[in-house]
């Protein structure tokens, strides 16, 4: 069942109205007419099963039919800190991430970045891609995007449990990631890998620095591998579906 993200003011009692953007969609793309059953989430772990009554071409609205909490939101937060990487990468991890399961994306600069940081338009359209992701993997909630910050900003902003893969880290990613807890803290470095003084920084400030193998991953291979992993020890696979076709309580 197609899934809609809505701010809580779009929801009046038992009435819910949508944006001229999801009316388009409805109508041009998934070719949606009243009488069909949609779910909206509202961003707070509701879940909300819409029938629709209105679709015009740039307005659409719907009745609550029932309601639930959400499903598909991690047990914890994760906290994905990303080195800023050229070309289209950046915006394929925000979208992986999201159907992996993070919670919180952080842009980050560091010594080897050469990504400036992204403009309006770029951000809005990164704001679009997690929306996007989010919906069709059937998250609960919208990851937040976090501003830019620097390595020393991020490292500062750790919570729980911290790790960062390096290349002569000397311990692997499955020995840390036995005593895993919520919340964790993940640090992505940028083509060519963080800087000799970055992991330094890191080890000082409790990060555990660690290895994903013999072969050198590319950033966004690295990230993907880490968040997978980590979810997996964190017992984030062994959750099934919620089927949507199932009446909702």
């Amino acid at each position: 069942m197609q899934r809609f993200f809505v701010p809580p003011e779009a929801i009046h009692g038992e009435q819910v109205q949508f944006s001229p953007a999801q009316a388009r969609q409805m109508r041009q793309v998934l070719r949606l007419r009243p009488g069909a059953d949609v779910l909206v989430l509202d961003n707070s772990g509701a879940c909300y099963r819409v029938q629709l009554r209105h679709i015009a071409r740039e307005t659409a609205s719907g009745v609550i039919v029932s309601r639930r909490q959400a499903d598909g939101e991690p047990a914890g937060d994760l906290i994905l800190h990303l080195a800023l990487i050229r070309g289209e990468r950046f915006e394929w991890l925000l979208q992986k991430g999201v159907e992996l399961g993070v919670t919180h994306f952080r842009p980050m600069r560091t010594q080897r970045t050469v990504r400036d940081a992204p403009g309006a338009q770029k951000w809005q359209r990164w704001q679009r891609i997690i929306q996007e992701a989010a919906e069709q993997s059937q998250r609960g909630r919208l990851p937040q995007l976090l501003p830019p910050c620097s390595f020393a900003e991020a490292l500062a902003a750790a919570r729980g449990m911290a790790l960062m893969p390096v290349v002569a880290a000397q311990q692997p990613l499955s020995a840390v990631l036995r005593n895993v807890r919520w919340p964790v803290t993940l640090y992505v470095g940028p083509e060519g890998g963080f800087a000799e003084a970055e992991v330094e920084q890191a080890a000082r400030a409790g990060v555990h620095l660690v290895g994903l193998g013999a072969r050198v991953l590319r950033s966004e291979t690295a990230a993907l591998v880490l968040t997978t992993l980590t979810m997996q020890a964190l017992g984030e696979f062994t959750r099934l579906h919620d089927d949507d076709s199932l009446p909702l309580r």
